[in-house]
């Protein structure tokens, strides 16, 4: 099963021929290219310092945000929770309804990706999906696409909502399984991180005992740096404890300086409908690239002693007689590792390094320490396992641990 559904990117499809008047899908993507463009250097180049405007509500740039950037933000929140269930072996608790809640949701990437990840454990399990915007025009789109998605036990209910005040406006409804708020949280706070714990911690109450939170934001380093300090702040309890995508709760080493910064670098394959509109817009569409946290009301449990994992925070990189990356340990600890590459051929060191992204989990028996503080060698290439990947292709793929 590929993990972006084509009944989403069919019914988006079909937006761009009514937007445009045009009855072929090629014609509506030349007409909506512009539109795509527009949108694109709001989310970079010209984001607003206070807040996005409502452009969900101009027929045009809600259809181009759908092609485009909905099916990233769908992989993104999949590939959130992805870790924390396959390799924390996190589950919902068993119930009538497995509930989820979407705050900031717009047209509902977030909400759905989360929706299709439990229903793969549960074909038969009825949904329910409570989403939050500011944007009527973003609602209204999500119930019409919902139906499309999951026309069987599966119920949705929208509201337009001041997100800052989530807590009070969400208390009446049953405790969630899931919250997820995807590129949401840098609009209400900006680089407040006392802000954003406080607004965090006030939702805990809207979990169920077992439930998880995953906050996803932009990956520069603003946006990624204060939701790492802020999770920081937050995984070790009493309201929240940490599930990935770091290995424990400690401390981000990245934090104290350095060229790296926490967040997520993933391949993907986009949809040929983005592929199309891409092909004079010239964005890079081979990675995402994000930060979040996930973190739960109750803690994971805990980690295998042996073998040592490490969270690679950086890809291989290949130098002259070795394969050369950077880490963090399940300790917290910032480290560097080369491999050496004697006897593996050009192919095969090809291979090694695109089989590894950052964001990977590696498990090692045997690290030999350097002359450097924080160096490490492998004596080979087959000492690096994995322990953990995500796979677009393939969603059920299982950790090794």
């Amino acid at each position: 099963m590929h993990a972006y559904p084509a009944s989403i990117e069919n019914f988006w499809l079909a937006c761009a021929r009514q937007a445009t008047g045009e009855n072929e899908d090629t014609a509506a993507l030349e007409k909506i290219r512009p539109a795509v463009q527009k949108l694109s250097d709001l989310f970079t180049k010209e984001r607003p310092e206070k807040g996005f405007p409502d452009y969900a509500a101009d027929p045009l740039l809600r259809t181009a945000y759908g092609l485009f950037f909905f099916p990233q933000s769908f992989l993104r929140a999949r590939i959130a929770l992805d870790q924390a269930r396959r390799f924390r072996h996190w589950q919902p608790t068993p119930a009538a309804v497995w509930r989820i809640l979407d705050l900031g949701s717009g047209p509902g990437p977030g909400g759905l990706a989360l929706s299709a990840a439990l229903r793969e454990l549960a074909p038969a399990q009825p949904l329910a999906l409570t989403a939050l915007d500011h944007s009527p025009s973003a609602l209204q789109q999500l119930r019409e696409l919902a139906p499309s998605v999951f026309p069987e036990q599966f119920s949705l209910a929208t509201f337009p909502a001041d997100l800052r005040h989530a807590a009070h406006q969400t208390e009446s409804l049953p405790p969630q399984d899931l919250i997820i708020i995807s590129f949401a949280a840098n609009e209400l706070f900006g680089p407040d991180t006392a802000a954003l714990q406080r607004w965090l911690r006030s939702l805990r109450s809207q979990l169920k005992p077992d439930g998880l939170l995953l906050v996803l934001e932009p990956a520069l380093q603003t946006t990624a740096t204060t939701l790492q300090r802020t999770a920081d702040a937050l995984a070790n309890g009493p309201e929240f404890f940490r599930w990935a995508p770091e290995l424990g709760g400690h401390p981000c080493p990245l934090l104290a300086g350095g060229k790296h910064w926490s967040h997520e670098v993933r391949r993907w394959e986009a949809p040929k409908s983005a592929a199309f509109l891409n092909r004079q817009l010239f964005r890079d569409l081979s990675v995402l690239k994000f930060a979040y946290t996930a973190l739960g009301a109750q803690p994971p449990a805990p980690l295998p002693a042996t073998p040592q994992l490490l969270r690679l925070i950086s890809p291989l990189e290949a130098l002259k007689g070795r394969l050369v990356f950077a880490a963090v340990t399940a300790q917290g600890e910032k480290i560097t590792v080369d491999i050496p590459t004697r006897g593996l051929s050009k192919s095969e060191i090809k291979r090694h390094l695109s089989a590894w992204e950052r964001g990977d989990i590696a498990a090692v028996t045997t690290l030999h320490p350097l002359g450097q503080e924080g160096c490490f060698r492998l004596a080979a290439i087959g000492e690096l396992q994995p322990a953990y990947r995500w796979s677009e292709k393939n969603p059920a793929y299982s950790s090794t641990l």
